[in-house]
């Protein structure tokens, strides 16, 4: 009778090109999400700089509560 135990068992070389594929698939994906993400930074560090100009006054409340919160970010990156 054939061990059905090991036949359970995923195979290790089998494991390692699922996990492989997985991070293909995530860094394409990520890599496809680049150009967005760019143009969403850089909208928020343009409507950070606007902070005491008049035009922050002129920013919707969603916006300029976006650009606060990418300034926090910023300093405390730095």
């Amino acid at each position: 009778m054939p061990d059905t135990n090991q036949e359970q068992r995923p195979r290790p070389d089998l494991l390692a090109a699922i996990h492989a594929d997985q991070a293909a698939k995530q860094a394409a994906a990520e890599e496809a999400a680049a150009p967005e993400r760019e143009r969403q930074q850089a909208e928020m560090a343009h409507d950070a700089a606007l902070f005491g100009t008049p035009g922050w006054s002129r920013l919707s409340d969603a916006r300029r509560a976006r650009a606060a919160r990418y300034s926090a970010e910023q300093g405390a990156a730095a």
